[in-house]
């Protein structure tokens, strides 16, 4: 019997690497396109010799993979295509804000016109296009928890927002593209995944960063601002879990936007007393001066995701990062 496939871009990252690895499991053949610049091969490495996951190293990016990336689609002709592949990590966004806005956004916009080329050569080639935008897009919510309705915007003034600029411009191009090709598309704005094998630099995000660095000795370990800043955080087998019961639920709604994390919120500080905590370190901090255009909170409303999946118990924040350490 022959394996209904799916291409997942990023695949070799965080979160595309667990979404691999969920689909290999449940007997889907899976491509990954990755350019390895956060992503690595260990990553999939197993899922590469266990279940044959056909890895291709291209940079979305580059116009010159438009041709290329639509051979492959026409190759496999997946019934999904799910788009992770982008610049992410907080500090890219204040160091390097010029090539995350053109890199995000190209990349979307390439992935798009190689999918409307396979389309051209293939007419029966008709995928469920997943964007994987971001919470960020809410930028300081108006309301708390936000719903999808919600406004987005950008601040042209904080380079912060180079990030949610791509994402929002890369929703549109999703959209448009999926109504000229006939193709349903779901985008999911999603709220601080974190987990194992999560990035642990500054350039990651803030568990696996204060994992490592109270790990490395730092005491008192180091915060942005007062720590008051609140976020809400999901693990990645929940992440992957409300994604995967989503996409392949009978009540799925496409053409839409879904909020996906945890409804918990928890403060910067509280978060850092529970890693210090169990890393058998008495809580103690030093508070730096806050970056520039920082959200002070952040966490979704859910209702709209659990109409379609039904309830769910989230792992314990403390158990998740118990996990990590």
């Amino acid at each position: 019997m022959e394996k209904d496939y799916v291409i997942i871009t990023g695949g070799a990252g965080f979160i595309g690497s667990y979404m691999a690895k969920w689909y290999c499991e449940n007997n889907f053949g899976v491509v990954v396109i990755d350019n390895l610049f956060r992503g690595s091969l260990n990553n999939i490495n197993p899922l590469i010799n266990d279940y044959g996951l056909v890895f291709e190293k291209y940079d979305l990016a580059d116009y010159e993979n438009i041709g290329p990336i639509s051979e492959l689609i026409v190759k496999y002709k997946p019934i999904q295509i799910l788009h992770y592949a982008a610049i992410n990590g907080t500090q890219y966004f204040y160091d390097r804000p010029q090539q995350v806005v053109e890199v995000n956004s190209v990349a979307t916009l390439y992935l798009l016109k190689a999918l409307s080329a396979a389309k051209g050569l293939d007419n029966r080639i008709s995928p469920l296009i997943l964007f994987a935008s971001t919470s960020e897009n809410y930028c300081e919510p108006f309301n708390v928890p936000t719903k999808e309705t919600d406004l987005t915007y950008f601040r042209i003034e904080q380079n912060r927002d180079s990030y949610a600029v791509a994402k929002m411009v890369s929703e549109f191009y999703v959209k448009l593209y999926c109504q000229q090709l006939h193709l349903q598309w779901i985008v999911l704005r999603i709220f601080n995944v974190y987990g194992p094998k999560m990035i642990g630099t500054k350039y990651g995000q803030v568990i696996p960063e204060f994992v490592a660095r109270v790990k490395d000795g730092e005491y008192p370990l180091k915060i942005f601002g007062n720590g008051k800043h609140t976020r809400s955080f999901i693990h990645i087998d929940d992440h992957v879990e409300l994604t995967t019961r989503l996409v392949f639920s009978e009540k799925l709604v496409t053409n839409t936007v879904y909020n996906l994390g945890n409804d918990y919120e928890i403060s910067i500080l509280d978060v850092g007393k529970i890693v210090m905590n169990l890393c058998g370190k008495e809580p103690k901090f030093e508070f730096l001066e806050e970056r520039e255009g920082d959200h002070l909170r952040r966490s979704p409303d859910l209702n709209k995701v659990f109409s379609v999946i039904g309830n769910y118990d989230f792992i314990d924040l403390q158990e998740g990062i118990s996990t990590m350490i």
